[in-house]
This record gives C-alpha cells, structure tokens and sequence, in this order.
C-alpha cells in the first residue's frame, strides 16, 4: 500500500510539472509573439512618422472581417482619411480588435494572407514614438461592446503604461488622446444617419417595396452602454421619413428577424412585396454573407426567410442585369456615413478643447 502511495504521489507530481511546463512554453510562446508583432508594428509607426514628420497620430478601430470586400472597405475608409484635409497632419494607422479576424487574416481567410494588429500594439508604438495627439476613432456603428472594450480597456492600458515602458513625463504632461465615438455614438447622431440612409436608398421603398436593415447588437444580459436602443431609434426615425424602412439584428434579444417580421406584419405588408437588405455594419462581412444573403450559410438567411415567405428577395450574385435584393456593401462604402464617422474624429478634439 505504501509503495502504491508513493507511485501515485509520483505520478501526480510528473502530471504537475508537465503542466507547469506546458504553462511556461504557452507563457513563452505568447510573450515571443507579442514582442515580435510589437516590433513589426513599431517598425512601421517609426518609418511612417521619420517619412511624415507629422506630431500626430490616427488610429482607426474596427472589429475586423475575414472578407475581401470587407478589407477593400476599410482600405477606402483609410484612403479618404487620408486625403481630408481636417486630418492632412496626422500619420493614420488602422486597427482590429478582433483576435479571430487577426488569426484568420494571417491564415488568408477568403483572400492572400495579410498581417493586422490589435489596437494596444499601435498605441504603445505610437506611444514609444512619442506623438504629441493621438486620435483614435471607432468604426463601430453603437456604443456597444466593442466600441466600450477599446475606450475602457485599450485606451485605458495605454494611458496607465500597463508594459511599463512609455516615458511617464510624456504620458503625464506631453501626449493628448482623444476618442470618436461609432457612428450612433448619441442620440442625436440617429437623425444624421437616418437621413444618409435614405438619401443612398429612398429608391429601394418606393410604393409598396420594403428595405430591411440587419444590425449586429448586443446580447440583451450584455447590453454594453445601452448600445441597443440605437436600433429601433433608428427604426423610429427612419419610418417618419417612410414606412417602409425596418432596422433589426443577429443578436438584440426583442429585435431578431422573427420581431421584424412581426413589425411588417402589423403595418401590413404583403406577401409578394420586393424586400431589399443591407447591412448596418461598418462591413459587409460574415454577417452580410452568411446571416443576411445565406451565400455560405443556406437555409438559416434573412433571404431564404422572406423567399419561403412570399416576397421577393432575390440574390443573384454581381450579375448586373439580374434581379439583386441584397447589398453587400457596408456602411463604410458610402461618402455620407463615412463624413459622420469624421465628423466624430473631429469634434473629439473639439470638446477636449473647450473642457481644457
């Protein structure tokens, strides 16, 4: 019995340092590859400010895509940062948060492998850098979730030197960071863009023809900073411009697909209706392909569901003389959405301003 003892003990103890050491490489492994990803992001924050010598720096966040015309959104966004000329003295970076889209952007998840970063990698590089501003704008549409883990947890980390290593004088005294909120930031931002979208889709809700809206929203026991609400104020304002305007989402519990079709059903809207969908995302990513147009997720799509229906939601790709009831841009894609997200950047700036 003794020696059974002893031979379990033993056993227990081989299992114990297995493990402590399978910690200590995972430790090892993470610390490798955050001291190589900051040293590639540092590397292009220090060659872009010695080329620029601008003092400023733009961070833009979004939560990230694994889709082609996703990533050409966000390139346009960046462009047309760029180019304004309320930003002509700002070095601008671009960012996502989340480490899924990372991981599979590296993999070269529908299209060649490119490298991306999370926001706390450009902020301690432009940090390191020592850029008198830095802005940072959210390219959220509410103030939900994702948009609250970057103001709360990477601008926060970033102003108290979680690794250490920025100059506390210039933390202190020397740098000025600001944030713009996501695009329904306020309450008053519903109007704005309740107007955008009905100068880009009044064509689509002409006579009896209905527009649909799909949002992302929060899970209700999670509802970051009442985020939601945005959605059916936009709801609200859009239906005062026409009736035929509906907003819901993939993940607002009361707002699903089954409510909105409750909602058309009680302002009577009728089988064989046209139902034309767009995404009320930065992007035009999984949720647009999957959830909304059913491209690789058949069966379970917002079009599928009006097609089994009665209406007419056709999708027939980019064939340019067919019929085509769902859009796949984002919100990103068009002048009018993108002036208030810059409108946010500025007035950020603004408002620090006046409190100093």
């Amino acid at each position: 019995m003794k020696k059974i003892k002893i031979l379990m003990v033993a056993m227990m103890a081989m299992v114990m340092s297995a493990s402590f050491v399978a910690c200590s490489d995972d430790d090892d492994s993470q610390s490798e590859n955050f001291t190589k990803y900051l040293s590639q992001v540092e590397s292009q924050v220090k060659s872009k400010k010695a080329s620029s010598g601008n003092k400023k720096a733009l961070l833009l966040v979004a939560f990230g895509s694994t889709w082609e015309n996703a990533h050409n959104t966000f390139k346009g966004i960046v462009a047309d940062y760029e180019k304004d000329a309320a930003f002509k003295d700002y070095d601008v970076y671009f960012s996502f948060t989340s480490a899924i889209c990372i991981n599979k952007s590296r993999a070269g998840e529908h299209y060649a492998s490119q490298d991306f970063y999370a926001p706390n990698f450009w902020l301690e590089a432009i940090g390191r850098q020592k850029y008198e501003e830095v802005r940072v704008q959210s390219l959220h549409v509410i103030p939900g979730e994702e948009f609250l883990r970057l103001r709360d947890n990477y601008i926060k980390d970033f102003k108290n030197n979680i690794y250490g290593d920025l100059d506390e004088t210039y933390l202190e005294s020397g740098v000025k960071v600001f944030v713009g909120g996501p695009l329904m930031a306020e309450e008053e931002d519903v109007e704005a863009v309740a107007k955008a979208i009905n100068s880009n889709f009044s064509k689509y809700v002409q006579g009896d023809n209905v527009m649909a809206f799909l949002g992302h929203g929060n899970p209700e026991g999670y509802n970051y900073g009442n985020g939601n609400v945005r959605y059916t104020q936009l709801e609200t304002a859009l239906q005062k411009i026409n009736k035929n305007y509906f907003v819901a989402t993939v993940d607002m519990e009361g707002n699903l697909l089954d409510d909105l079709y409750g909602r058309m059903k009680d302002q009577s809207v009728k089988a064989g209706t046209t139902v034309t969908l767009h995404a009320l995302m930065c992007i035009a990513g999984d949720h647009a392909h999957n959830d909304m147009s059913g491209i690789e997720n058949e069966g379970d799509s917002w079009r599928e569901f009006f097609q089994g229906e009665g209406f007419k939601c056709a999708y027939d790709g980019n064939d340019a003389n067919t019929a085509n009831n769902c859009i796949l841009k984002g919100l990103g894609d068009y002048a009018n959405f993108r002036a208030i997200w810059k409108k946010h950047t500025v007035e950020a700036a603004e408002m620090f301003a006046e409190e100093e």
